[in-house]
């Protein structure tokens, strides 16, 4: 019985050490869609869907005070495959208290896209790793930046 019960404990403890998000950790991937047939020679553009847990915020990508850290999507480079420039959404204006001035601030959700140049060379699938640069906040609160990694994948014509 004893050994049963320690047997229980060992392996709860991992579920549970994965489960617990640390606090700022904030922003995960809703999903990626490909607009554009991915083919050799073509070009598709890549629609990042993030979402954000409640009650967090994160400075949009021009924040409001040159202090704040921007929300910035970094592609790898890939060979086959060219990245353009990212676009973001206009940030929500937030008043928060305790601050002067309104933040510029994404909440809930929020989708990125850029567009991407795949060579007459290129080898699909391919898949193309990108980092999402983030500062979470509650409020006045915030908390370390961190680095969501995500992939785009561009599939093989079927």
């Amino acid at each position: 019985m004893r050994t049963l019960i320690c047997l229980l404990i060992c392996c709860a403890m991992p579920l549970a050490a994965v489960a617990q998000k640390k606090p700022g950790e904030a922003v995960s991937l809703d999903g990626v869609e490909i607009k554009g047939e991915a083919i050799p020679g073509g070009r598709v553009t890549a629609v990042l869907k993030f979402k954000l847990d409640k009650g967090y915020h994160t400075h949009s990508n021009k924040p409001s005070e040159p202090q704040f850290i921007a929300t910035v999507l970094t592609l790898g480079e890939v060979k086959g495959v060219k990245a353009g420039t990212v676009a973001y959404p206009e940030g929500k204006s937030e008043k928060v208290a305790g601050l002067a001035k309104p933040l510029s601030v994404y909440e809930d959700h929020f989708e990125l896209s850029v567009p991407i140049g795949i060579t007459p060379a290129a080898k699909l699938p391919v898949t193309v790793p990108a980092s999402l640069h983030y500062q979470a906040c509650q409020g006045a609160q915030c908390y370390r930046p961190y680095d969501l990694k995500v992939d785009i994948v561009l599939p093989a014509k079927k």
